[in-house]
């Protein structure tokens, strides 16, 4: 199959996956959608008991490496005037995983073609739940790297030109912890304030408060992010309630760092609400370390890429990604491809060029001959993937 005719089937794939998108474990439709198309392609399935997401191999015997791609969208109304838009209010691929499904479904074509020349075993792993850090959980908990001695995928990038790599080895993308706060107070009157514990105090003063980790308690050169996103106080402006409540995230490349902003937030927050007499709940929701490259296999996939890519490097991005927690298990690369789009990522109006899906295609070829290449002459070391 010639690169127009690879493009054009990878492109209706991903236009079928963008009409219809389904949320974070919830990828029923998307899940029978990749397994026939890789039945079609007489890819054999690996019996999966998720409930959604597809596992598949090509090729044979030893070495085994993975390649992985996720396949949820996101609560977003799209707001793109694509031609393939959604067509389910308040779902959208708004972060590009259509796109990368359709890359991955290329590049096995790509691979079952050559299949004979393949020195070993490629997985190919369509992850469901990527968004809000379930889905490689999920998966790794049904033991889907059994046997697998590498992994490399990669994330659409729509600010970098079509037929464009950035790469890093080491630390890619940030460690994620969620935090959930409900202060608990006691309300009155607005006009009788000094009959209340005001929660709604202890809030403004815990907004400010909690910014101190960042510039107090971490060096100015590395980097760390803290974001309340979301504050919940009240009802109408004559009442001071009982409760309120903030969400937030934390975003950080350092393990120790990431320890240290846990225990400070903890402890500023537990003495600010004692400080007004109050009580505080919090909940925590640790997600992925950081995306974490392996530099020999980031050197090879490098090596691999020129020529067919623009090799460029990439810079550290505050966001996170679950692929950490494969590379927490094996060795692994994560690359950034640029897919030539509008907007950004995980807003309305994000979309990319289906012209980058040769590219996706042509990456996981090339990621899972070297891949198999490292193993076969054990170029990867443990060392190589520090915390």
């Amino acid at each position: 199959m010639d690169d127009l005719a690879l493009t054009a089937w990878m492109t209706a794939l991903r236009h079928q996956i963008h009409a219809q998108p389904e949320l974070a474990l919830h990828e029923v439709k998307t899940t029978a959608l990749i397994k026939k198309a890789l039945t079609d392609l007489g890819i054999r399935l690996v019996d999966y008991p998720g409930a959604t997401g597809v596992v598949a191999e090509i090729g044979h015997g030893e070495p085994k490496v993975a390649l992985r791609a996720d396949i949820d969208a996101l609560p977003l109304q799209e707001k793109s005037g694509l031609p393939f838009a959604s067509k389910i209010d308040g779902r959208m691929h708004a972060c590009g995983h259509d796109f990368h499904t359709a890359a991955l479904l290329g590049g096995a074509r790509i691979l079952k073609a050559h299949e004979a020349e393949l020195p070993g075993t490629v997985r190919l792993i369509f992850q469901p739940g990527e968004e809000g850090h379930v889905g490689a959980k999920e998966m790794l908990s049904h033991d889907v790297l059994h046997g697998v001695q590498a992994i490399a995928g990669f994330h659409n990038m729509p600010e970098l030109p079509v037929g464009t790599l950035a790469v890093k080895s080491g630390a890619l993308m940030a460690s994620n912890d969620n935090f959930d706060v409900q202060i608990n107070g006691t309300g009155a009157h607005a006009a009788m304030p000094e009959r209340s514990a005001d929660p709604i105090v202890t809030l403004g003063q815990l907004i400010t408060a909690l910014q101190t980790i960042r510039s107090r308690n971490i060096a100015p050169d590395a980097a760390l992010v803290l974001t309340i996103g979301e504050i919940r106080a009240g009802h109408t402006f004559n009442v001071i309630p009982d409760t309120a409540s903030f969400k937030g995230t934390i975003r950080t490349f350092n393990a120790a760092n990431r320890q240290l902003a846990k225990d400070r937030f903890y402890e500023i927050v537990q003495a600010t609400v004692q400080a007004y007499q109050q009580t505080v709940a919090i909940k925590w929701d640790q997600g992925p370390s950081c995306v974490n490259n392996d530099a020999t296999l980031t050197d090879l996939i490098t090596a691999a890429c020129q020529g067919t890519f623009k090799i460029v490097p990439a810079h550290p991005a505050n966001a996170d990604d679950d692929f950490a927690l494969y590379q927490e298990q094996i060795p692994g690369f994560y690359g950034f491809l640029g897919s030539g789009g509008t907007g950004t990522l995980h807003q309305p109006n994000y979309s990319c060029s289906d012209a980058g899906l040769i590219y996706g295609a042509r990456f996981h070829w090339l990621a899972a001959q070297t891949l198999l290449a490292a193993v076969a002459k054990n170029k990867l070391l443990a060392t190589d993937r520090a915390s």
